[in-house]
């Protein structure tokens, strides 16, 4: 029985808890279980009723011989056996074994045997991964025994820790463990019992499978040989963290549940907690989770503590004090476990841990052989074999950006979708139809043109994703020579490849080519397009005058048509209202969005991914203008849309809930602004890598922490500005490399970075940075810039850690000027000079 047995494993006030617990109101079946449990005491303590010279109990058997063996101690005691060390007696050799006995009080007919069987299995099977079977026998009080191999070790899963084992030797010893088990599949044996403390690892490193006493013989055993879980069950004997779906369902386990037993322990190697949070002790509420519940992903698991979701706040701090001790563990970072988790080898996970046996793997080999694939790199048979599949393995093994293929995708498949929208009457669709068809080929065969030429180049230093497009880019003028429309389409594809991966340089020197590509007046569309784009690449490198230049040339072009290119004048209104800011027309800049937003709507409904754009950008320049209460309500609005729309995640989702972070920072709520720019932080990192976009979220985050710090005791105000700086300091030169020195992230964050060196006291860092924020600033957007105010600001502050007061009120009269002229878009600012001009005033 099920609760007699997990009651003689707890203490008298545990025991009657759970006994309790399990019997309910079932009078009878407390009787029943209190009546056996006497019995089971009873025997037990005649198991030991012998006592050494102080008067202590001491067990009965030990001393004892159990046929060429003398019984030295007991190593363990399960719920229905029990486990001594014994050591050959008498011989010109040493041997320790593992002597197995049933337990006393356990001597059931059913458990006698099922233990028979155990014993019967274990004497056929040899393999280095398995405890040998040695000896057998009976004991003098009757009950059978049996000797194995002594396996002087920890359970897997504690050993890995111990070992602090990374994720990738962990797969590799979980291979050895399939090996084993494959082994016993192909002797007709099923295990049905498969968890870590039946796999132990020894001083070597070997792993040893133990405890075979569930397990059955394919087509020989029947199923009345099993055991029952509970009296008033009609389960069967299995552990319920580790069992399969069908196991619950008292269906004959196979080959398969076995697969599925693996695939758990894997997963718990890997995450340090079960795919389920499951309570043990209620068997129903467990069959229902693991029959019908999804497991939790790889990648969300490792957030959570044992047998928790994360509901509240206290338990949210003891889940990140368990991720904390597991990344220690596996010798890894947040980041690189994502990394490691996410494609292959949570597919691999998942299809061990299919709910229905057939869509599981069909062996222990075919499990570790895609192991194995993973471990190499190779492409692991659950995702196929299509081309697209091996495509993005080439990519992988050549260190691409995951990112290249589904920006792509997105890129054509947006681009088509909004001409078809705006293409209202039939023939506008057909004439578009046609248009994006021949694009869209043209551009596939010159991308897997370039992916091919990649893949040729063996022997050569593996490729990044922007050595990939830098090779396309430098070859597509001369490869369309004489095809300039379809080159001028595909130039300016690639360079939105490049502003997908943030990376303007790459993007300017393609669409700089179309721009002035001979004849490209013949081709008025792709002009229109190439110069829309270099406007958003110019903003972005600060060069507001150029990009106003060129939106304004694009705009006028398709002006021209309206009703045809609807789509696209309402998609540039978002840069066009950035320009207006820039410009310090903040008012203006809402008014353009306001009405792009309505037109929006109006074109394609409510909810459509284009609307949520819309509302972010609105959201920014609500911000901007000081609203800080309405831009949070946009964006809010805007996160609402993506998640109806289940792209939560995606970038334009991202930069909605950036822009609430940012509103809510603003209105001091810093907490959740924490929360939201660390979610970005953490997805930007698993999406991007290293990345401007990532920079401009890492900056965020360290603004925020920077604000904290503030209003932080001592111990807390130096962890947050630790963190602040390293965040700042590595932001900085994904700036650099993105943007530029003067982009306007790269602004940002030296200002920033400034800013947090002074407030730690870092003088030699923090003046020299400062100085250079005003003067770039100055150089590059202007006297009256916010830049300039905010560098001002910053040199300001390190003045005064420094202790030289007057230039440090110098720098805060002319950044208040500068936040002054800006009307109520400058009382944000404003207000963030006051603490520093509390600290001139009183030193």
């Amino acid at each position: 029985m099920r609760i007699l047995r997990d009651a003689l494993d707890l203490d008298a006030a545990e025991r009657e808890r759970h006994i309790e617990d399990h019997c309910g109101n079932d009078a009878g079946l407390l009787a029943r279980v209190n009546s056996l449990l006497a019995g089971a005491d009873a025997e037990i303590r005649l198991e030991s009723p012998a006592t050494d010279k102080d008067g202590e109990i001491v067990d009965a058997l030990i001393g004892q011989r159990l046929g060429p063996f003398r019984v030295v101690e007991c190593i363990g005691r399960g719920g229905m056996g029990v486990v001594y060390r014994g050591e050959r007696d008498e011989t010109d050799f040493e041997q320790t074994v593992a002597i197995k006995l049933i337990r006393r009080g356990f001597d059931f007919d059913d458990v006698q045997a099922r233990f028979l069987r155990e014993r019967r299995i274990l004497s056929r099977l040899s393999h280095p991964n398995l405890a040998r079977f040695i000896d057998g026998g009976v004991a003098p009080d009757g009950r059978p025994w049996f000797a194995l191999e002594f396996v002087d070790g920890d359970s897997i899963s504690r050993w890995c820790d111990a070992q602090r084992l990374d994720i990738r030797a962990r797969v590799r010893l979980m291979i050895d463990v399939c090996t084993a088990v494959q082994y016993a599949h192909t002797q007709l044996i099923v295990h049905r019992d498969l968890k870590p403390g039946n796999i132990l690892v020894d001083a070597t490193a070997n792993v040893h499978l133990l405890d075979f006493g569930i397990a059955r013989l394919v087509g020989g055993d029947t199923d009345a040989e099993q055991t029952t879980m509970t009296m008033a069950g009609s389960g069967y004997a299995l552990t319920p963290e580790y069992a399969a779906p069908e196991q619950f369902a008292g269906t004959t386990a196979g080959v398969s549940s076995d697969v599925y037993s693996l695939g758990v322990i894997l997963y718990e190697l890997i995450a340090g907690v079960g795919p389920y949070a499951l309570d043990r002790n209620n068997i129903a509420a467990c069959e229902q989770i693991v029959r019908g519940v999804l497991p939790e992903s790889l990648l969300g698991a490792i957030e959570r503590s044992p047998n928790t979701r994360g509901a509240d706040n206290a338990t949210r701090s003891h889940d990140a004090e368990h991720k904390a001790t597991r990344l220690a563990a596996r010798q890894t970072t947040g980041r690189s476990y994502r990394t490691t988790v996410r494609g292959d080898l949570s597919r691999i996970v998942e299809k061990a841990l299919a709910k229905e046996p057939e869509r599981r793997y069909p062996t222990a080999d075919a499990f570790a052989n895609d192991l194995s694939r993973w471990l190499d790199g190779a492409p692991v048979q659950i995702s196929g074999n299509r081309f697209g599949y091996r495509l993005g393995k080439f990519v992988q093994r050549n260190r691409f950006a995951v990112g290249i293929a589904s920006a792509l995708a997105i890129g054509l498949v947006a681009t088509s979708v909004l001409a078809l929208r705006s293409a209202h009457h039939e023939h506008l669709q057909r004439e578009a139809a046609v248009a994006e068809t021949a694009r869209v080929n043209a551009i596939r065969e010159y991308v897997m043109l370039m992916f091919r030429n990649a893949g040729e180049q063996r022997g050569t230093a593996s490729l990044s994703a922007r050595d990939v497009l830098k090779q396309g880019a430098d070859q597509i003028f001369i490869e369309f020579k004489d095809r300039p429309e379809i080159g001028q389409e595909t130039a300016v594809s690639l360079a939105e490849l490049y502003m997908q991966l943030g990376d303007v340089d790459g993007a300017a020197p393609l669409l700089e080519g179309v721009i002035n590509w001979p004849s490209v007046e013949n081709n008025p569309a792709s002009l229109a397009d190439a110069q829309y784009n270099l406007a958003q690449v110019e903003y972005a490198r600060g060069n507001a005058r150029r990009a106003r230049t060129l939106l304004d040339a694009a705009q006028s072009w398709w002006n021209k048509e309206p009703l045809r290119h609807a789509a696209m004048l309402s998609e540039s209104r978002t840069t066009q209202a950035q320009l207006e800011r820039a410009e310090g027309h903040v008012g203006k800049a809402i008014e353009t969005l306001e009405h792009a937003l309505a037109a929006r709507r109006a074109q394609i409904g409510n909810n459509e991914r284009e609307v949520g754009a819309a509302l972010n950008a609105l959201s920014l320049a609500l911000a901007q203008a000081g609203r800080f209460g309405e831009a949070a309500q946009r964006a809010d609005e805007a996160i609402a849309i993506f998640e109806l729309r289940g792209t939560s995640g995606n970038v334009a989702a991202l930069a909605a809930r950036n822009n609430r972070g940012v509103a809510e920072m603003q209105l001091g709520h810093y907490d959740n602004a924490a929360n939201d720019f660390r979610k970005i932080v953490e997805l930007r990192r698993e999406l991007y890598g290293r990345s401007p976009e990532l920079a401009a979220s890492q900056n965020n985050l360290a603004l925020v922490l920077l604000r904290q710090a503030q209003h932080s005791g001592e111990d807390a105000r130096k962890t947050q500005l630790a963190e602040a700086v390293s965040l700042l300091e590595d932001s900085y030169g994904m700036a650099i490399e993105g943007s530029g020195e003067a982009g306007r992230s790269t602004m940002m964050t030296r200002i920033n970075l400034a800013e947090a060196y002074a407030e730690q006291g870092n003088l030699a860092a923090a003046l020299p940075m400062a100085k250079d924020a005003v003067r770039i600033a100055n150089e590059q957007y202007g006297a009256n810039d916010p830049f300039t105010g905010l560098g001002r600001r910053a040199l300001a502050h390190a003045y005064l850690i420094e202790g030289s007061g007057t230039p440090a009120r110098t720098e805060l009269a002319k950044a208040k000027t500068i936040f002054g002229a800006m009307g109520k878009g400058g009382e944000a600012y404003l207000q963030s000079l006051i603490p520093l001009l509390d600290m001139l005033d009183n030193p």
